[in-house]
């Protein structure tokens, strides 16, 4: 390995030498790309790439994963709940690809554990009138808000078997985690995309009445919750700042 870094150093880099020196330096390329690079760089068509040639360029690529870092992180701290929504529909390509974040989830023992329903119009309805059923309220209040929302997703897990013991109980725990987790990406992608979200939970939603109509076994499902989505009324700029009470200096512990 030392003799072949000194002929790196002294004379350029190989084309067979430059994939294998992109991995190493944790960047994702296939090999068909790699060969693209080479020939991008190497300018005097010598069959080698100097490391004046390279060096340039891997910078660029250094600045660029930073500012695709700075930009998730953003990401991460400007989203927040919405809670007003107008009646512009979202396309389903949205939702798929919010889903195709929420499944890339940590998984422990890969139980994929989650499941997402979404909800029509006709079975929203039918939770309307659940609703109006429990409480007597004739839909008053702040249901009616609710009512407005664009698109409903219901969220479930597995539940452990009665007789699974310590250790199924255990594993629902995990499950549980991995679908929160599931549930932040699809929020971030969705917010990612100019959709608003908010994950809700209540007393209507663990009724057996509620479960039946979404579809949902109990005995071998938990609700995990509902998130509402759609355009927010406004647009997002217009949502309410999120707040924290606390800064990283104030939960971060460091030992020694």
């Amino acid at each position: 390995v030392e003799g072949e870094d000194t002929k790196i150093a002294n004379s350029g880099i190989l084309q067979q030498q430059l994939f294998s020196m992109l991995q190493t330096l944790d960047i994702d390329a296939t090999k068909d790309e790699s060969d693209t690079l080479f020939k991008y760089l190497d300018e005097d068509g010598s069959g080698l790439v100097t490391l004046d040639e390279f060096l340039p360029w891997y910078a660029e690529a250094v600045d660029a994963a930073q500012q695709t870092a700075v930009g998730f992180q953003n990401l991460v701290k400007s989203r927040r709940t919405v809670n007003k929504f107008d009646a512009t529909e979202v396309d389903d390509g949205v939702l798929r690809r919010a889903l195709e974040c929420a499944i890339a989830a940590p998984n422990r023992r890969g139980t994929e554990p989650w499941r997402f329903i979404k909800l029509g119009k006709k079975t929203v309805g039918k939770i309307v009138k659940l609703r109006e059923k429990i409480s007597g309220s004739g839909g008053e209040g702040s249901f009616v808000s609710w009512t407005k929302v664009p698109h409903w997703i219901v969220v479930t897990y597995k539940r452990a078997k009665p007789d699974s013991g310590p250790d199924g109980k255990m594993q629902q725990r995990e499950d549980f985690k991995s679908t929160c987790c599931a549930i932040q990406n699809f929020l971030l992608s969705m917010w990612s995309e100019g959709i608003g979200t908010k994950w809700t939970d209540g007393p209507l939603q663990r009724t057996e009445e509620f479960a039946e109509i979404c579809g949902i076994d109990l005995k071998e499902e938990k609700l995990a919750g509902v998130i509402w989505y759609g355009f927010a009324k406004g647009g997002l700029n217009r949502v309410d700042a999120k707040w924290r009470r606390k800064g990283v200096d104030e939960v971060l512990d460091i030992l020694p």
